[in-house]
């Protein structure tokens, strides 16, 4: 009976057969998401179609390797048929015919064993973590490369893949070697012409490449048969050994015959290759002997039961190969002689029952059918790599359904022919040892990583296997490549490597659920939690700016306020944590697409200017208020929160005509206020639509300093955040100028009050301790222009002196010895105006304070910087008639505008304090007064700390 859905677009009752496959999980899962586009332009428009919203390469709708598998997805196979014989067949080769009983010569039969028991124990845990990956699901077509590249993904399974699919191609070569060397010696073919070797296995290549080229399925067929000549020729030369020791008929003469001759080893030079082996080389050339591995799990999907047959017919087949290894070692080790042995390599042959030829032929076809094997695998590994797309220079060898990899055979057929030139097998075994340990490495590497991260999704129905044999295995491989052939190890590594560059240069996303994003998460989990546990122990030397942008967004997504986003970008070599957020008015439940979308969009303008971090947009119903509230102090995880928000200067501010002008600035200097008290910093941004600007133009026409007006010291952020701007590219060459305001501080050590010269080499010597390098130029603050303010009665509080304005925020943040000087100087003044008020008369009520050359300056040593001091204008012209704590405020912004305006006018940036706003200080002039002080300056920047110095001279 057919399902019915109650589609939420209408009152129609869908069948749910009727439904397309996208429409069922667009109504049942909600897959269907809605998101803007791709980097490119300034702008982005939520309705604009979504790049890349085709179907993946690799997945469904595309043409992959997954859908061209070879066998029957309706005929399911057992273990014998399935795994068991293929692994044989793929086990089985050429070096036991012609160099096994060599090996056993130089090495003798104890260090031989070892030899051998050394490969096969790396493929026997190989085979461990093998079966594990195989049965936590289907392996595709591919084999070891699906493996690796759908559990490490797409970089490191591309670059091990093309390595494999090298190593498969050589190893055509050293078959096709193989056979010609057995067709030469036992034939007695050799020395006909020169370079015959390497002529005959080029024409061999050719053949076999053709073959390959015009009828694979032929090649497919005949496995099997080639399988039974190999076995068939192995029982023959072992049955006559045992028969040739015992007396009976051949071609070895009786002093060949030597018992437990070779039971030591017996280094000698081979004359064919001028190479003295050893027990390291010898594990390089047999170890091709062992491989083959894979054989079974790359038919996982028809298997009838998997988690049975790949464990149980590969191990089968490790220890059958195994122990025709050993056997042939001991067999031939302790009836023959070491001099036979060594002079004879196809020694095979001479004992072979009931006739050499058989022997001969044996090899000769199994060497063939085994280079077919590999050259029919590698070009279609070589196809499945191409049609994932991680590889664009591969893109020519793709194919489509289940067309033939022609374009990549002729491929492997030139690269098999290269190592032809070689002439001798023994010379190439060891580069395909490396290839194939490398694989086997990886692989292991992928069980571990699955395994240690313990992922939900990691089932594997196979549990003999454990974290530590997958590691030991990867170790042992790698520790057999270093020392077997350290350069080669080194190249292949270097290949690998280089491979992976180039695949993440592409920008290579894949949702294969591979373990290296699992990897990454488990590891930033870990280190979250340590950094949680320590949040109270941090170090100025430790603090970094994890930066909460608030922006707000136009209606297409947009950020009304890109500036910000770019001056986030600036301060990056903070190396902290950034995180964009915006609040969007909105229906959670409803507008869930949308959002995701505006955080898409968001993410692209992050992209545009280079800022790696986190956008995020939250959905509110009700008061914008609360939702800025929300986010600034959820933003964040763990010790991870920011710590630092960074907002813009609203535009209404400077308008006295706004509508709801009262509340709007109610609001601001309420959250400004609220995130101060989360002890968290606050950057707000003025006129930073410059800073856009600036980023466009030529940087040669632009100013290059950067003057920071500093007032207080709240703990170092005022420092550290121009420092931080020029390490930026677009800002490097810049200036540091530091206008620091001199409030009148007494000199310890002189008894009288602190000289420019003194305060400016103060602040050098802290500077250089602080290790930030800025042109300092002192600002003082005159007594007279605090007694104007002290003589107004009713007007004695912080609220109506400099030090009222700005200090109020280091004694609250628990910044003592800095608030305790600004007190100690207010006080000093107070005593002085007391003083001084009883035989002076009395200066003009509201005169403005305003900034001006000093004549200490002009009387300061040579070279001494110049300094600026607080003094009452000489003309009446900004005289104002309000007797009243208002007009003393308003009168120092004016004052220290005038003189920002004439030294900072064309600075790139202006930084400075963000006064104190307290509660009771109306929210309307705190804003008025933030407009004057900042009024005719280009991108300026209001700063307020936390209070905690973040910045040391401790090293």
């Amino acid at each position: 009976m057919g399902v019915l859905m109650q589609s939420f677009d209408g009152d129609v009752a869908v069948p749910m057969e009727a439904m397309t496959m996208s429409h069922q999980q667009t109504m049942l899962w909600g897959v269907d998401r809605l998101a803007g586009d791709r980097p490119g332009s300034a702008t982005y428009d939520l309705n604009s179609p979504r790049h890349g919203a085709s179907p993946v390469p690799g997945g469904a709708g595309s043409p992959s390797f997954e859908d061209a598998g070879e066998e029957d997805a309706g005929v399911k196979l057992g273990t014998m048929k399935g795994v068991y014989l293929p692994c044989v067949q793929n086990i089985l080769g050429v070096i036991l015919f012609l160099r096994l009983p060599w090996i056993a010569a130089q090495a003798g039969v104890i260090q031989c064993t070892l030899v051998v028991g050394l490969c096969i124990l790396s493929t026997v845990i190989t085979s461990l973590s093998l079966a594990a990956i195989a049965t936590n699901g289907q392996v595709q077509a591919g084999g070891p490369y699906f493996i690796i590249s759908r559990n490490l993904g797409p970089e490191i399974g591309g670059s091990v893949g093309v390595i494999f699919y090298l190593g498969t191609t050589i190893a055509a070569t050293m078959y096709i070697l193989g056979a010609i060397e057995a067709l030469e010696v036992g034939f007695d073919l050799g020395g006909m012409f020169d370079f015959q070797r390497q002529l005959l296995a080029l024409m061999l290549t050719m053949v076999l490449a053709f073959i390959v080229f015009v009828g694979v399925k032929y090649v497919n067929m005949s496995a099997m048969f080639f399988l039974a000549v190999v076995i068939l020729s192995i029982f023959c030369f072992m049955i006559g050994c045992i028969v040739s020791s015992s007396g009976g008929p051949s071609e070895l003469k009786s002093e060949d015959f030597k018992s437990a001759d070779n039971m030591q080893p017996a280094w000698e030079k081979d004359n064919s290759t001028g190479i003295t082996p050893n027990f390291v080389w010898c594990i390089g050339l047999f170890y091709p002997s062992v491989t083959g591995i894979m054989a079974g799990s790359n038919r996982s999907a028809v298997l009838a039961d998997a988690k049975k047959s790949i464990p149980v017919g590969t191990i089968g087949a490790i220890i059958t190969t195994s122990t025709i290894y050993f056997s042939v070692i001991w067999l031939f080790g302790m009836t023959l002689s070491n001099d036979i042995l060594k002079k004879e390599k196809l020694v095979v042959t001479l004992v072979a029952f009931p006739h050499k030829i058989v022997v001969n032929l044996g090899i000769i076809m199994s060497c063939v059918g085994a280079g077919l094997q590999c050259l029919t695998g590698a070009p279609r590994l070589l196809s499945a790599i191409a049609n994932d797309d991680t590889m664009p220079i591969l893109a020519t060898f793709k194919t489509k359904g289940s067309d033939e990899p022609k374009k990549a055979v002729l491929l492997t057929y030139v690269i098999a022919s290269i190592p032809c030139l070689a002439g001798n097998l023994d010379l190439i075994t060891p580069i395909i040892t490396m290839f194939f340990l490398m694989m086997y490495a990886t692989v292991n590497s992928s069980c571990f990583l699955l395994e240690v991260m313990k992922a939900p999704g990691w089932r594997p129905t196979f549990g003999a296997y454990s974290w530590f044999t997958a590691l030991f295995g990867a170790i042992l491989c790698i520790t057999m490549m270093v020392l077997i052939a350290p350069m080669m190890a080194f190249v292949c590594y270097l290949m690998v490597a280089l491979m992976l560059v180039y695949i993440r240069s592409q920008r290579v996303e894949r949702n294969w659920g591979d373990a290296i994003p699992g990897l990454r998460f488990q590891t930033a989990r870990n280190q979250l939690i340590t950094l949680s546990n320590q949040a109270g122990n941090y170090h100025p030397k430790n603090w970094r700016p994890q930066v909460l942008v608030l922006t707000k967004l136009d209606e297409k997504g947009n950020p009304m306020k890109p500036e910000l986003v770019a001056t986030a970008a600036m301060m990056k070599k903070g190396r902290g944590l950034l995180m964009c957020m915006a609040c969007a008015e909105g229906d959670i439940e409803r507008d869930y697409d949308r959002r995701e979308a505006m955080a898409e969009n968001l993410r692209n303008h992050m992209k545009e200017y280079k800022l790696a971090g986190f956008p995020q947009v939250v959905l509110y119903n009700g008061d914008v208020q609360n939702a800025l509230n929300s986010a600034m102090q959820s933003s964040g995880c763990g010790a991870m929160q920011a710590n630092t928000v960074l907002l813009g200067w609203p535009s209404w501010a400077g308008n006295a005509d706004v509508e709801n002008r009262k509340q709007k600035c109610h609001d601001l200097v309420k959250f400004v206020r609220n995130v101060n008290g989360s002890r968290k910093a606050v950057m707000m941004l003025k006129n930073g639509h410059r800073i856009v600007e600036y980023m466009a133009r030529d940087k040669a026409v632009l100013s290059k300093t950067i003057d920071v007006w500093w007032i207080v010291h709240d703990g170092g952020l005022l420092l550290l955040v121009p420092h931080l701007m020029t390490m930026h590219k677009a800002w490097k060459g810049c200036q540091i100028r530091i206008f620091a305001v001199l409030n009148e501080y007494v000199d310890q050590e002189n008894g009288g009050l602190e000289s420019s010269e003194s305060f400016t080499k103060r602040i050098a010597v802290f500077l250089d301790q602080v290790r930030i390098q800025a042109e300092v130029i002192p600002v003082r603050l005159t007594e007279s222009a605090l007694e104007k303010a002290q003589q107004r009665p009713g007007h004695g509080d912080d609220n109506v002196k400099l030090g009222g304005i700005y200090a109020g925020v280091l004694k609250s943040r628990g910044n003592a010895d800095v608030a305790a000087q600004v007190e100690q100087s207010e006080r000093q003044n107070e005593r002085r105006g007391s003083r001084r008020s009883r035989g002076s008369a009395p200066s003009k009520v509201g005169a403005p304070i305003v900034l001006s050359p000093s004549q200490e300056a002009r009387s300061s040593p040579r070279g001494a910087p110049p300094s600026l001091s607080l003094a009452p204008p000489e003309d009446d012209e900004y005289l104002m008639a309000q007797d009243d704590a208002d007009n003393f405020t308003m009168s120092v912004a004016r004052a220290f505008n005038q003189n920002m305006v004439e030294k900072s006018q064309h600075a790139r940036l202006v930084v400075t304090n963000l006064p104190l706003m307290s509660e009771e200080t109306s929210s309307t002039k705190i804003v008025d007064f933030v407009e004057e002080l900042t009024r005719g300056l280009g991108p300026t920047m209001l700063i307020r700390g936390n209070g905690t110095e973040i910045v040391t001279s401790i090293g």
